[in-house]
């Protein structure tokens, strides 16, 4: 037996009740605030006090759920930024990403610590965690172990070692860290860039134990920057002094040795670069040219193995000459 008019009934109930349910529903999970003019989640809210936010955060840290605690505790920062438990709160969500193994949003925030409350409690302490990150970049081949990153790591390592200067020039860790600058740019390649870093340690902090590795770095960037050219003498004679005067000044050094081979190759590539001058003219028959720098080389470079190649060109091009 069908009954469609009490269907109809029960339709029409169900369809007035159906709303209340529903808002009954959606009220033990949202609430509307008027000054925001939308629902929120009170689950997701900031709690009443910056106490009771931080004491949440830190439940969801000790608990090691760090990456809601990293957000709690950048919730503080975001509305109670002038609270006493914001800078210990900015530091804590560096901890947490750092404890996440995301490394360089742990570097940011700690250095939001530093730019927002410059006379934290535990800067030496953060600084520390800067420099450390700095190093884990600096080793790492792949900037994917760390997330997606359109920077090589060498640039990240840069980029953190600058600020841990910048933080604190005459700290415990500038000189260090300086230097770390020049070894990220010395592995980009950036030669040049990576002298004048290495030569800050020289000028900026002479009583650095770093000093004398400092100079043989400058030396061996030059060198390095040397090797670029194909023709251009300039950078290879410029090594060539940098080095002999690292040398010079530091006779018993362990790096003087080191020095003297890398001073005996550049003045090989010195002469090189020379002898295929001379090759060079000798080909366009200009022999009187090539003569003239195969003459170079023998004066300039004597000890080098290309000043007997040069001599023996000049015997074959003068016996061309006569006839």
């Amino acid at each position: 037996m069908k009954y469609p008019a009490f269907n109809k009934i029960v339709i029409v109930v169900f369809s007035i009740l159906m709303p209340v349910f529903a808002a009954q529903t959606v009220s033990a999970y949202w609430v509307w605030t008027p000054e925001s003019k939308k629902f929120i989640n009170p689950k997701h809210a900031v709690k009443d006090s910056p106490k009771e936010q931080f004491e949440w955060a830190m439940n969801l840290f000790d608990s090691m759920d760090y990456q809601k605690a990293a957000v709690e505790f950048e919730k503080l920062v975001k509305n109670y930024e002038y609270s006493e438990y914001a800078s210990r709160a900015q530091y804590y969500a560096g901890l947490s990403y750092e404890n996440l193994g995301k490394y360089y949003q742990a570097f940011q925030n700690y250095q939001k610590t530093i730019d927002n409350f410059p006379h934290v409690a535990n800067i030496e302490e953060i600084l520390e965690r800067q420099f450390n990150i700095g190093n884990l970049f600096l080793i790492k081949d792949n900037p994917k172990v760390m997330g997606t990153d359109i920077l090589s790591s060498a640039d990240r390592a840069a980029e953190i070692f600058r600020k841990v200067v910048d933080n604190a020039p005459y700290g415990m860790l500038a000189d260090r860290a300086q230097f770390k600058i020049g070894e990220a740019l010395k592995i980009m390649e950036n030669y040049e860039e990576a002298m004048e870093a290495f030569q800050k340690i020289i000028d900026n902090y002479p009583d650095s134990s770093l000093v004398d590795r400092a100079r043989y770095e400058v030396a061996y960037c030059a060198y390095m920057a040397s090797l670029k050219p194909a023709y251009a003498s300039e950078p290879t004679e410029r090594a060539i002094r940098v080095f002999e005067e690292f040398s010079e000044n530091n006779k018993n050094n362990g790096l003087a040795k080191e020095a003297d081979v890398t001073i005996r190759r550049l003045k090989d590539k010195a002469a090189e670069k020379i002898f295929s001058t001379a090759q060079f003219y000798e080909k366009q028959k200009r022999y009187e040219s090539a003569i003239i720098y195969y003459q170079d080389v023998i004066d300039e470079f004597p000890e080098s193995h290309f000043a007997d190649l040069s001599s023996m060109r000049i015997e074959e091009l003068k016996k061309k000459r006569k006839k």
